[in-house]
This record gives C-alpha cells, structure tokens and sequence, in this order.
C-alpha cells in the first residue's frame, strides 16, 4: 500500500480530497467476465465515494495494487480538482510534453526522454513497463469514470452498444480457433439478447498459429488462414442475419497485402466494418493500400493523440475512426475524435477496456452525437444479466444503452486498500 505524500496531505482541509483508494474484486465470481472485473474506489474527505472499473490484463497483483496507488497519488498532487479532465484537453495516457492526470510527464517519470510534438510516446523507463500490452490503457478510463462520479457527472447514456467478442477460447491453457458452429452460436445468443452489432476480434490464436509458422508482424495470413477466418465469418454473418452489423478487428498487425486479402475477403461475406489492421507506423501504407478494394476500414486502435487521427483522415486511410478510449485519453479526447470525425463526415465508433461503469461514463459523454455508430466493449451481454455484480443491470432498447447509472453491489466483492492519506506525524 502507498500513502499519499506530504504535498497531499496539505489539502486534509479540502473536503474533495481523496484520502482513500481502494481496489475491490468480485469474491466469487460466475463469469470470466467477473474475474477478471476490477473496480476502483476513491474515498474524499467528506465521506463521497466515486467508482470506476477496468478488466484484469495480467498485471501481477502487487504491480496493480502499485499502480493504481501511484495514479491516485499523481491525481492527488493535482489539489484534487474533480473535473481536471473535463477542463485538460492534452491529457494522454503517458508522454513527453503532454500531461498524464494532470501532470507533467517528465515530471512523473523523472526519466528523459526525447520530445516529440503532438505525440505522446511509451516509454521504457518508470512508468512504462506498466503501460505497455493490452488493456492497460483501460486504468486511465477506470479512474477518470471514478472521478466524474465524484464530480457527480449525471446524465443519458443512449448510445448505440456493439459487444467484442474473441475468435478463440482457451482449453487446457492453450488457444484454440472456435468452431464455425461455435462461432454462430455466440452471435445468435447476443442477437437473441437484443445487439444489433458485434465484433470479432482476430488475436491470441490467429498470432500463436503465425508465430509457429515462424512469422513476425507485420503478417500476410496465408490461404489456409484466411479460409479458417473465412468459416468463422460466414458462420457468424449466418448468425446475425440483416439485423445485426458484423465488425471484424484485426490487431494492427498486418501488411498492405494482408491487409489487402483480409478485406477482399470481408467485402466478400458481406462484413460492416474491418477494424485496425495495420499499425499507426504504417498509416502512408495503408493510405495507398486501401484503394485496391472499398470495404470499409476503421483506423485508431493504437493511436495516442488527436493529431495522428488527423493525419490519417487527411490520408484517407478510413472511413470510421475506432479510438481507444484510454489511449486517446479519456472522455474529453475521444469528443474531440467524435469532432474530427463529424468535420470531416466520417464515423466514430470507441472502444472501452472496461467494464460497465467505464461503459456508462464514455456512453454518457456521446450520448447525442450522429457521428457516433457504436461503443464497443467486451462482456456487454454479462453487465445485462440479473444476479449479477451490478444491484440493477444494464437496460438495453433497440440495441441501444437505455441506462443513466449503475451501481456495483458491494457484498459481492472483497476489498484491499491500496492507497491513503498520510497522517500528520512531525510537525
């Protein structure tokens, strides 16, 4: 456990300080989803809770619980400012030049590390390591919904909802591909709950296959793979019928000539929307690429800064802009993505590594918008389901969020302090 720092501790007469955080975990969960559901809890002076959430992405426990303080603590040396992010527009998740919560950071980091302008950069000193790999963008997101709820943010969250599922599943600790039969099932059962879209996110199993093949990204997936993706696609388009737009999301991780194959492919079975199959290094590539065939791409998924969406829209790379909300960093971010899109008459569709609290906050804060097809998200049916961890669950109407709040059932999860105000000692 870290404790708040003396700068901190200057604030005890504030009533908005935070002089509590705590990490709870579902005690006996009845889902993957709620294992791997975090939630984080800020106490201020005058007793006010805020909650956020984030989904488990492999971080070692001691590491969390560390990281976690030392964002609370970076807040704190902010005096406490509830609506810091509203009012911060060169947030980033990290970056040299740019302000992590508020901060500077190289001052965060105590690192050097070069300047680049307009871009945050990931680094591998101080905070980097627990930054870099999937899903850890998603605590950004978790603390900023804490936040608002403590600046008591209100409001329809009526967006339009898409859920991401994997292509894989996990047997004896290793990935396999699902089956075909599988695969329509999954769709079917979100198209009987009541989604109007899905995703189907092509990693774990589709890398372990490449990488045994001795491939390294960027990859062009031979024949043999495209076909198994093939069967798994028109498994799910048969699924979800006309009523349901099918997105397929590939992991940045393809050439101009797998890019090329995949959406020749995509085209073919009738797919909405391919999303992220090359990476940000290769936004000219893709630029040029993508006039070989008119499936529509969405392009975003590993990008930090406004800037880099604007150089893709200028490339014409896409026509839909699939920010990740904790990497763009944060609500005020991806409206300012939701813009560009609308200026230039594109789409936007985020994507949120969170559970249903994060859900709601970046729902609420699109909530409204034309430009704004979807908000994609993983185990979106689980947060609908009753008995589960919410005391009410998530509302759904024509495919569309139809909740304004939510609020977690305390008794089913076990909580651990990870961070608290000093007390005055010499003084």
């Amino acid at each position: 456990m870290i404790s708040v720092g003396p700068a901190e501790a200057q604030a005890a007469s504030k009533p908005d300080k935070i002089v509590a955080a705590d990490l709870l975990t579902v005690k006996e969960p009845g889902s993957q989803a709620e294992s791997r559901l975090r939630v984080i809890r800020l106490t201020t002076q005058s007793g006010a809770t805020g909650y956020g959430d984030y989904l488990d992405f492999g971080l070692p426990t001691e590491n969390e619980a560390e990281t976690l303080a030392r964002l609370v603590n970076r807040y704190a040396a902010q005096d406490y400012k509830q609506n810091i992010f509203l009012t911060d527009p060169s947030m980033r998740a990290v970056g040299s030049g740019h302000t992590v919560l508020g901060q500077t950071a190289n001052d965060v980091l105590s690192a050097q590390t070069p300047y680049w302008p307009g871009r945050a950069l990931y680094h591998r000193e101080g905070f980097g390591r627990m930054w870099q790999g999937p899903g850890k963008s998603a605590l950004i997101i978790a603390l900023q919904t804490a936040l608002l709820a403590l600046a008591e943010e209100t409001g329809p969250c009526q967006v339009r909802l898409c859920p991401s599922i994997t292509i894989d599943r996990e047997e004896d600790g290793k990935r396999r591909l699902c089956t075909p039969e599988e695969m329509q099932q999954r769709v079917a059962s979100l198209k009987e709950a009541g989604f109007t879209a899905v995703r189907l996110e092509l990693a774990g199993a589709l890398d372990d296959e490449m990488k045994a093949r001795g491939e390294c990204a960027p990859y062009r997936y031979p024949q043999e793979v495209l076909g198994q993706i093939d069967k798994l696609v028109v498994a799910s388009k048969k699924a979800a019928g006309m009523e349901m737009d099918l997105v397929v999301a590939a992991a940045m991780n393809l050439s101009t000539d797998g890019m090329t194959y995949l959406a020749l492919r995509c085209e073919r079975n009738g797919v909405t929307l391919l999303e992220n199959p090359m990476a940000l290094r290769h936004l000219i590539e893709q630029g040029h690429a993508r006039k070989e065939f008119t499936q529509p791409l969405g392009f975003g998924g590993d990008y930090h800064a406004i800037e880099d969406f604007a150089q893709g829209i200028k490339q014409q790379i896409g026509t839909v802009l699939t920010p990740d909300a904790g990497r763009i960093g944060g609500v005020t971010m991806l409206a300012r993505a939701a813009d560009l899109a609308k200026d230039a008459k594109l789409k936007v569709a985020p994507v949120v590594q969170g559970g249903p609290l994060s859900l709601l906050a970046v729902a609420r804060s699109l909530t409204g918008r034309g430009e704004v097809l979807w908000v994609t998200s993983p185990y979106q049916d689980v947060w609908l389901k009753e008995d589960g961890v919410l005391k009410h669950p998530l509302k759904m109407a024509n495919g569309a969020l139809a909740t304004e709040s939510c609020e977690i059932d305390e008794t089913k999860f076990q909580v651990k302090r990870i961070a608290q105000a000093e007390t005055k000692k010499n003084e």
